[in-house]
């Protein structure tokens, strides 16, 4: 029982410490909210629920958003309830088109906005418009929020806090793994006839892959502009992990058919030593973003490239073959740029390539 309970804690331990997160701001925005005696306390619990992401980036975003469009939904329907006499069906119907149509419009330009025509309706439609005034229902639904707001984000930064940086060096990991496997699947069409569909399943695969990371990289990219991490730019990474998905691309069009039977017979053996160098560098490295440890050296991999190279070389009148040469050059490039961008994640010192035709 206990191993298993270790076991899945190790597995899902991001999930369950999320989970946490959630139900410690929200168990405490409502003490909050219940000591300054706010009358609707439960937008602060739901913000602060909302609030929490998986990352402190995440949260950030999802905060300001939420305030942002919660005091923009208030003071705008605030102003509508004011102006509009709304105290028979036919012109409160007309007061909720006045106030939904341009926040809806504005929300679907810019989803950071798509809380405000919520606050809209609630302050128009709810109880506490009439009892308590609209700007004064604006206002307090606005403090409400700020606060759910403002716990939500405590909780992201000092409870088992998840900074996007740790979680992109999983989801690089995760897409240098499936580019791995997707590599060494299209150097087996170039052999030998292949699944279509499988390749296809593992090109998708490697595309969703590289939207999560890109997603989180956004998160990390948002810690470091508020001043709430110190760590490098993490656009780099997902740029060169896109190049080198291309170079896969390319890759895949020469693989579309198995080589001519003369030229399989010249390069099984090379290029079958390429794809198990090229596999291993590009799953160590992934490991090395997780770890943020140094990674792996290219040697293994640009011997057994150049291996390849020479027999391309040797064999003329083949034209995948200088489209398949080119690729694998390209991809030589995008990996000696993908060792400096792990370094720069593991916080080492990087040698730009000047330095190096040194």
């Amino acid at each position: 029982m206990i191993p298993s309970l270790v076991r899945f804690w190790t597995r899902r331990r991001s999930e369950l410490r999320h989970g946490l997160r959630i139900a410690i701001a929200g168990v405490m925005s409502f003490v909050l909210a219940e000591a300054l005696a706010l009358p609707q306390g439960y937008w602060a619990v739901f913000t602060a629920v909302l609030v929490v992401q998986g990352s402190v980036g995440g949260s950030w975003k999802a905060s300001v958003d939420r305030l942002i469009g919660t005091l923009l939904g208030a003071v705008y329907g605030a102003v509508i309830a004011t102006i509009v006499r709304h105290d028979d069906v036919l012109m409160l119907g007309a007061a909720l088109a006045i106030s939904l149509t341009p926040l809806a419009l504005l929300a679907a330009l810019n989803p950071s906005y798509r809380v405000a025509p919520i606050t809209a309706v609630i302050l128009l439609l709810g109880s506490s418009g009439s009892t308590e005034g609209p700007f004064l229902a604006a206002a307090l639904r606005t403090v409400e929020v700020s606060l759910g707001g403002f716990v939500g984000m405590a909780v992201s930064l000092f409870v088992l806090p998840a900074r996007a940086h740790a979680l992109m060096g999983e989801a690089a990991n995760r897409v240098l793994r499936l580019l791995a496997d997707l590599l060494g699947a299209l150097i087996e069409a170039l052999m030998a006839p292949s699944d279509a569909g499988a390749i296809l399943a593992r090109n998708d695969a490697v595309r969703v892959a590289l939207t999560a990371l890109e997603t989180i990289s956004d998160e990390a990219a948002r810690e470091r502009r508020n001043y709430l991490s110190g760590d490098a730019d993490p656009e780099p990474v997902t740029r060169t992990l896109r190049r080198v998905r291309h170079d896969l691309v390319l890759i895949g069009r020469v693989a579309a058919e198995p080589l001519p039977d003369a030229v399989r017979s010249r390069l099984k053996e090379p290029l079958a030593a390429f794809a198990a160098a090229a596999g291993e560098f590009l799953r160590a490295t992934g490991q090395a973003f997780t770890e943020r440890a140094p990674p792996p050296k290219l040697d293994s991999f640009n011997a057994a490239l150049a291996r390849v190279v020479c027999e391309i070389d040797a064999v003329k009148g083949e034209e995948r073959l200088v489209a398949l040469g080119f690729a694998l050059e390209q991809l030589q490039r995008n990996l000696d740029d993908l060792v400096r961008r792990a370094q720069e994640f593991a916080r080492l010192p990087v040698k730009q390539p000047e330095d190096r035709k040194a």
